[in-house]
């Protein structure tokens, strides 16, 4: 059922994207394109769009899952004021404009801060390997970029006699100006996913 949903979700997304004018889009965000295709890329892999479908595939033809897509469309076609980044980085809790009301628990990456640590060098291999920038930050910090000159650092401590491990995403901190709050979460698991693959072997671009 819940795939369903995301499923649903997905195909009500696709519909929205066609309601926008893509050369607008195009023009907006310099995209490659072709009759057929629209082009970018998101967190370093390659993704076409159809113009007609709004369907999203990846490098390997694949159709891009859920969170992909929708971090797509909305990074394309979010309604804000002009766009510019700040090189300022914050969590999700601190970002201008985020709910006000509960908040995001600061272990809310635990279970994969826990698995990070375990391996923690295929993990630090795995942030290389997908272009990911040192920071100096934490025990070990990187940035990557989301989408043009947008960036994410990641954070992590390792776990020691007295803490577990944390980690903690910083965002842009006006990225709320090119994605709605809920899209965050999306670009998240996107990240973290793209690196668990990567530390498992997986080619996913």
């Amino acid at each position: 059922m819940k795939q369903d949903n995301y499923t649903l979700s997905r195909d009500r997304a696709q519909q929205y994207f066609l309601g926008f004018d893509q050369e607008v889009l195009i023009k907006a965000w310099d995209l490659k394109a072709d009759e057929s295709w629209l082009f970018v890329t998101f967190l370093g892999e390659s993704y076409r769009i159809h113009r007609q479908s709004a369907q999203v595939l990846r490098a390997d033809g694949t159709q891009a899952d859920f969170s992909q897509t929708l971090s797509i469309f909305d990074l394309l076609c979010h309604q804000s004021s002009v766009k510019f980044t700040t090189g300022r980085h914050a969590p999700v809790n601190s970002l201008p404009g985020s709910p006000k009301a509960g908040g995001v628990p600061t272990d809310f990456h635990s279970r994969t801060a826990k698995d990070f640590d375990a391996h923690f060098s295929a993990f630090e291999a795995a942030c290389l390997a997908l272009g990911g920038q040192r920071e100096p930050l934490g025990d070990l910090g990187f940035r990557f970029t989301l989408f043009e000159d947008v960036t994410v650092i990641l954070k992590f401590y390792r776990a020691d006699e007295e803490f577990p491990p944390a980690l903690t995403l910083l965002w842009e901190e006006n990225i709320l100006q090119y994605v709605y709050y809920e899209t965050v979460f999306y670009m998240a698991g996107c990240l973290l996913e793209r690196i668990r693959a990567q530390m498992k072997g997986e080619n996913h671009g």
